[in-house]
């Protein structure tokens, strides 16, 4: 069994029992005394060797890789929770996933510059921080809401902009939702490009809240730059315990997650629906709702909803403008939903300056039904009335979209947007 020893609140090691018999592995081993006042090799240089690895492993190397993380790299997250567990419940397996990760980020990372180039995709940290840069430097434009935390700790964040005006009357607003799906890197870029937009032709736009979640997925996206590409979902635990217990097959699809036609034909065989299977990356979960940054996003939208006009999901890729099946019972209500995602895969176009074609449709016509999406929630179960999901371009490169192209991605969500404030600002409002 291991146990911790803790001398002037530094490890120092920790006691091996075997049996009935213990050595204890705290204490100081010198190689110039003994209890005979000189070194004895035949007595003691066993112990001392097996007492100084012992040592190196427990009261050196976690101890440094600790220290090394909470000076040198603050971008690193161990977490503490599971190596605290190895250490008295969990095992050594789960212990090692934890400092194994550990290490890779040390090794890997760069410090954090707060710096966006829209020339190339960024990691979570720098853009955390080039948004609290851009708060700073926009304080009646631009303000960040954390809506939740994720399984790994890293914090939710929605950029609320806005003309800055004083009124206190309530404002219509719409939700950009990206980044749900983690390998969708222009998804992302592009919302935190037209954050920029925004923020520089602000004139250009109706009085109206702008409600943008870049990155709603961010331990899925981290780890979809450090180590795995093609990652989809979250990082959560799956919920079958020997799989959770050797770290495998972990994630939730956040995106078949949500609580409207949950599960609805999903079966252990089907896939893009969605799957019940945790191994599987469209893997719906254990049940509606379990993920952090799902109930982040529900918990926000439903606080919103007597604001919200509009909730639109980007993704990548596909060159389409979708809306959910079965949107209305009501003929003219489909024939509105259906002429504005015309309008709004128009926009799209010009904005790219016809580069990007898009068509739009009914979710299932054009894509596939995908039950649980954000998309389902937010219109049958909220009952928000302009709800779309855009999936933006590929250019053949499909989710390896060129970084050097972000800024026209960029330009026709700034379009977009334009559009839908437009209806929301003068067709509801008036």
């Amino acid at each position: 069994m291991i146990k911790w020893r803790v001398v002037g609140n530094k490890v120092w090691g920790f006691a091996l029992k075997r049996g009935a018999k213990k050595d204890t592995h705290y204490r100081r081993y010198d190689h110039g005394h003994s209890d005979k006042g000189g070194w004895n090799k035949s007595e003691h240089q066993s112990e001392f060797r097996r007492g100084k690895s012992l040592l190196m492993v427990s009261g050196v190397a976690i101890p440094s890789i600790i220290y090394l993380y909470q000076n040198l790299s603050p971008r690193v997250d161990i977490n503490y929770g599971a190596l605290s567990d190895w250490a008295q419940t969990q095992g050594l397996v789960q212990g090692v996933y934890q400092v194994w990760d550990a290490l890779a980020a040390l090794v890997s990372r760069e410090q954090a510059k707060g710096e966006i180039t829209f020339r190339e995709y960024h990691r979570v940290e720098d853009i955390y921080m080039w948004l609290k840069n851009m708060q700073l430097a926009n304080k009646q434009r631009l303000n960040l809401i954390k809506i939740g935390t994720t399984h790994e700790g890293r914090d939710i964040l929605v950029a609320k902009l806005s003309s800055g005006s004083s009124t206190t009357k309530s404002r219509k607003a719409i939700f950009l939702e990206g980044g749900i799906h983690a390998r969708e890197w222009i998804s992302s870029a592009a919302l935190l490009n037209l954050i920029k937009l925004v923020l520089d032709q602000q004139e250009d736009l109706p009085e109206c809240d702008i409600y943008i979640l870049p990155l709603a997925n961010p331990d899925g996206y981290e780890i979809s730059h450090s180590s795995r590409r093609m990652w989809r979902k979250n990082r959560g635990s799956s919920p079958n315990l020997l799989l959770s217990t050797f770290g495998l097959c972990k994630g939730t699809d956040l995106n078949r997650n949500f609580p409207a036609a949950w599960g609805e034909n999903v079966t252990n065989l089907t896939w893009y629906d969605g799957s019940r299977l945790s191994c599987v990356e469209t893997f719906i979960g254990n049940k509606p709702g379990s993920e952090p940054e799902t109930r982040a996003i529900m918990e926000f939208v439903t606080q919103h909803k007597d604001q919200l006009a509009a909730y639109i999901s980007f993704h990548s890729f596909g060159n389409v403008v979708v809306y959910p099946d079965r949107y209305s019972d009501k003929a003219d209500v489909q024939a509105e939903v259906a002429q504005l995602g015309r309008n709004l895969a128009e926009s799209l176009e010009e904005g790219s300056g016809g580069v990007d074609r898009y068509e739009s449709g009914p979710m299932s016509q054009l894509r596939y039904r995908a039950a649980g999406s954000g998309i389902e929630w937010a219109r049958h179960s909220v009952g928000l009335r302009w709800v779309y999901l855009v999936e933006l371009p590929s250019n053949e490169d499909g989710f390896f979209f060129p970084p050097e192209d972000i800024p026209r991605v960029g330009q026709s969500l700034h379009n977009l947007v334009k559009t839908v404030l437009t209806k929301m600002c003068t067709h509801i409002l008036s």
